[in-house]
Order: C-alpha cells, then sequence, then structure tokens
C-alpha cells in the first residue's frame, strides 16, 4: 500500500532523529547535504527522500526513530509495519498539526522571525 508524501510528519522525524545537534552537524553525520535535510525539515522539498537517503538518517538517528517510521511518512507502508508506525506517528501527527497551525495563524513578520531564529539555534553547537 502507498500514500502521499507527508512533508509535515517527516520534518519532526527529522528533528526528533537529530537530537541535540545542529542541522548541519546531523547532515554530516548522516554524510547527506546540509542543504537537502533542510530542505526536509523545512517542507520545502516536493519528492519523498529515497531508501538510501532514509538509512542514512536512520543509522544516525538519535530518537527512537524507526525506518518504518519514515516509510510511513514518505507514503511507502504495509500491513506489518502499519499498526507499529500509527501509535507513534499519530501522536507526531497532533504535535506537528497543532505546532503548524500555531505558525499559520503568525503574521509573515513574525513567521520571519521564527524562521531566522531557528537559523540562529540551527547554527550554534
Amino acid at each position: 500500500m502507498s500514500k502521499e508524501f507527508n512533508k509535515k510528519i517527516f520534518s519532526i522525524l527529522l528533528d526528533i532523529s537529530r537530537g541535540n545537534r545542529s542541522w548541519r552537524q546531523f547532515a554530516i553525520d548522516c554524510d547527506i547535504s546540509y542543504v537537502q535535510i533542510r530542505k526536509l525539515a523545512t517542507c520545502k522539498q516536493e519528492n519523498p527522500p529515497r531508501a538510501k537517503l532514509l538509512k542514512k538518517i536512520v543509522e544516525n538517528s538519535e530518537g527512537d526513530i524507526s525506518m518504518d517510521d519514515y516509510l510511513f511518512a514518505v507514503g511507502v507502508q504495509n500491513d506489518a509495519t502499519t499498526t507499529q508506525s500509527l501509535s507513534i506517528s499519530t501522536n507526531l501527527i497532533k504535535q506537528g498539526d497543532a505546532f503548524f497551525e500555531k505558525y499559520l495563524s503568525l503574521s509573515m513578520g513574525q513567521r520571519k522571525m521564527i524562521n531566522d531564529f531557528i537559523d540562529f539555534l540551527s547554527g550554534r553547537e
């Protein structure tokens, strides 16, 4: 069974996976481009990442995130992994939706300030 790539869930999973590392350090640890990890983290990449990239992320994850969780987010699932992934992902979806709803309710100036602050924090190590 296949579904659509859910960028918000994927972004939340990435944030948990990086732990306390900066985005730049997480990208280095995963041996992937910083630009690509930021595009995924900010929901700006249209196409889901391929299995090779997912494997690199999972192997360097500090959170309790499995390949099944990432596969669920990119829209690939089967009946064996669906039940297991749903329990983790449902909570993440709720948290992500609540955050995203609050973010969208802000003015453009406030969003820019938050984005600038995130960039500032992600540059710290």
